[in-house]
């Protein structure tokens, strides 16, 4: 088995642990959650909506408890060390460039003074009036403050492999992709951030390789906190619509920690027809919370954990995936901050047999 890790932690960190007082050294690492939406509507699809009053809500709770919205190049910056960053961050993102988040969303946005970020599916900008922004409305935001980004040029399937189309076919049209995407908000706007989400969430190995050589800060869409150990390649957001904008769970990811961690092992997000139970392991960096507590869940169901010492865990599906997305959830208590939860997610997704999955 070939795995693919993320090794993060140093051996001043650990000197550092080693030398302070315990309750010093188990406090959580800084943490952010990056909460994702699309349309604020009342007549849009579920799935990916929140209705204008449920969007007020949930910014009157994060005024209401001691929440802090920044601006998610700042998050970027706190967690890397170069920034101070406030405890119970949250960072608010937009995908697609509906004209529902200018018309419905962004008054009260502005009502509450919070920071936002737009990715931008940049071909669908003016050409279908009515349903998304136009570029003079995507400038007006850019003039208010708005961090705009990149979601692509038409929001496809990324790892989708076209018919008769060689990996490197596939991978040249990919990168074209992200460029041609950050060109056009260059030409029509003028910044270049290079901030990339990923349409779906969808990656394997090889899109976060090319997201990681062009120079991108990638953004994918399992959940989890942001923090010094996470990919930023594909770093988790919380969506925030339909069956999950609700408050009772919601508020709940607005406070997630980002779990230490020193190492991810896995083959790949992209699972063939047969690749049907697959395999994680994590080796944590254990301060501030107890592996007893860690709990898995997959398919909304807890899985068993296998701990393979006394910091690392493998867990795999007890019953084969489904064709498409799929994630495993692990969260446990945090000790230094009562109430508050780690939380780690890794997406999966797998084909049939045509090399396909559902949308």
């Amino acid at each position: 088995m070939h795995f693919w890790g993320l090794v993060k932690g140093t051996a001043l960190a650990a000197l550092l642990a080693m030398s302070l007082p315990f309750d010093a050294a188990a406090e959580a690492e800084p943490s952010v959650s990056i909460l994702m939406y699309h349309h604020v509507s009342e007549s849009t699809p579920r799935s990916t909506t929140v209705s204008p009053d449920e969007l007020r809500a949930h910014l009157q709770y994060l005024a209401d408890n001691d929440f802090t919205v920044i601006d998610i190049r700042d998050a970027i910056a706190g967690v890397k060390g170069e920034a101070e960053l406030p405890d119970k961050a949250v960072v608010l993102t937009f995908d697609d460039a509906y004209e529902n988040i200018f018309s419905a969303g962004r008054p009260i946005l502005q009502e509450f003074e919070v920071p936002w970020t737009l990715f931008v599916t940049t071909d669908p900008i003016g050409e279908r009036p009515g349903r998304y922004m136009s570029w003079d409305q995507v400038r007006q935001l850019h003039d208010e403050g708005v961090t705009i980004a990149n979601h692509t040029t038409d929001h496809a399937h990324m790892p989708r492999r076209g018919e008769d189309e060689t990996d490197a076919e596939w991978r040249q049209r990919a990168a074209e992709n992200i460029l041609q995407a950050e060109q056009k908000i260059l030409d029509e706007v003028g910044v270049s951030h290079q901030l990339f989400a990923f349409p779906y969430g969808e990656y394997d190995n090889v899109l976060l390789e090319l997201v990681e050589e062009l120079g991108f800060t990638g953004f994918a869409q399992h959940s989890g906190g942001f923090g010094p150990a996470s990919d930023m390649r594909a770093i988790p957001r919380f969506a925030a619509a339909g069956v999950y904008a609700d408050l009772s769970s919601l508020g709940t990811k607005m406070a997630a920690l980002a779990f230490p961690i020193k190492e991810v092992r896995y083959e790949d997000t992209l699972l063939t027809h047969d690749q049907t139970r697959p395999t994680l392991e994590i080796e944590f960096e254990v301060r501030d919370f107890r592996t007893s507590q860690v709990t898995c869940f997959i398919s909304n169901r807890p899985h068993d954990i296998e701990w393979l010492d006394d910091n690392t865990m493998r867990v795999q599906a007890e019953d084969d995936l489904s064709f498409g997305r799929s994630r495993y959830n692990c969260t446990a208590p945090s000790i230094s901050k009562p109430g508050r939860y780690y939380w780690y997610s890794q997406q999966w997704i797998r084909m049939n047999e045509e090399g396909s999955w559902p949308g």
